[in-house]
């Protein structure tokens, strides 16, 4: 675990949210916060770590087809520390999977290529989720008359998104990522194999073996209609309660927004995430408190109160909770 890199990444994310804050009004926005409703803030936690568990559930469920994956104490542990380094490094929701899947596998008997499948099919959903619930709330907040500049903004992202995930359905169904990924490094195979001393020399096969290894496990999850099935309810349901610490962030500041209103927003700020920064810090509350003023009507002092609420009892929450139990993992792993 690269815990220097982490700090100072989660020191340069306080800092970003830190300018946001001083940009709307330092004073106003740490007034709101002061002033929320401890009951509020006590029921958008309990939605947030209900959140991260149905997460957990969802690479777990997934696993199944996996044999040998982790089961238990040791799948719990090895999620929740990758899940750490997920949220705590920069780009992590790219490098994250990958070190989730490698901590599983460190902890089972499952090859890492096929609990990668497994962790990277769950981010599938997880997007699919949100795209999902983004437009349960539109036509929602449309039935309900709402904004109609903030609905086709809304209504083009999750239209965009949806082209998206389609178009990558497609490819995987029709064997072309698996055909140009095993040619591609058949190639490398034979340029490296030709280098002297190369490791992989002697090792013909190696890295086409692992990405077939790959793809054959996305197949067999993909032939399990259960398991896809109970994986997509598990999105959803995550990504409901992945709203919910919003709306009751929102009770908590005396703003009796629609619950349809959130299940807009805490989707489509998830597109914020693409900055830089541990957990998208900064990005996400910046287009979650636009999208606030925009939809509720509120100030731009109480959407930026309520955007950092919502982040404190989701991903800063978690990611307290992830690094005592990543911490944990590494002390026990290096005595």
């Amino acid at each position: 675990m690269r815990w220097r890199r982490a700090i100072g990444g989660l020191a340069v994310a306080v800092a970003v949210v830190s300018l946001l804050v001083y940009g709307v009004g330092w004073n106003d926005v740490v007034d709101n916060v002061r002033e929320a409703h401890p009951a509020g803030l006590a029921a958008a936690l309990a939605a947030g770590l209900g959140m991260l568990a149905l997460r957990a559930a969802l690479v777990r469920r997934l696993l199944t087809p996996v044999a040998g994956s982790a089961r238990g104490r040791a799948f719990v542990t090895a999620y929740l520390a990758g899940y750490f380094a997920r949220s705590a490094l920069p780009w992590g929701r790219s490098t994250g999977t990958p070190v989730i899947a490698y901590l599983l596998s460190s902890r089972s008997e499952s090859e890492f290529e096929d609990t990668l499948a497994a962790v990277a099919a769950g981010e599938g959903f997880n997007v699919v989720g949100s795209l999902v619930v983004a437009g349960l709330g539109v036509a929602t907040f449309v039935v309900a008359g709402g904004s109609v500049d903030a609905v086709s903004a809304a209504v083009a992202v999750v239209g965009g998104g949806g082209a998206v995930v389609a178009g990558a359905v497609v490819v995987f169904n029709r064997g072309v990522a698996r055909r140009v990924s095993l040619e591609f490094a058949s190639k490398c195979e034979t340029v490296l194999g030709a280098v002297p001393y190369s490791p992989l020399a002697d090792r013909r096969g190696f890295l086409t073996a692992r990405i077939d290894g790959f793809f054959g496990t996305l197949e067999a999850i993909q032939a399990s209609r259960r398991t896809l099935a109970v994986a997509f309810g598990i999105a959803v349901l995550s990504w409901l309660f992945n709203a919910a610490p919003l709306y009751f962030a929102l009770l908590a500041l005396g703003v009796d927004a629609p619950f349809a209103l959130v299940l807009v927003c805490a989707p489509l700020a998830s597109f914020g995430g693409v900055v830089p920064l541990p957990g998208g810090s900064g990005g996400i509350e910046v287009v979650l408190a636009s999208l606030l003023v925009a939809t509720a009507g509120v100030s731009a002092s109480v959407a930026t109160a309520g955007a950092i609420l919502y982040r404190l009892t989701t991903y800063w929450a978690h990611l307290a909770i992830c690094g005592c139990v990543a911490l944990t993992y590494t002390l026990c792993r290096t005595r």
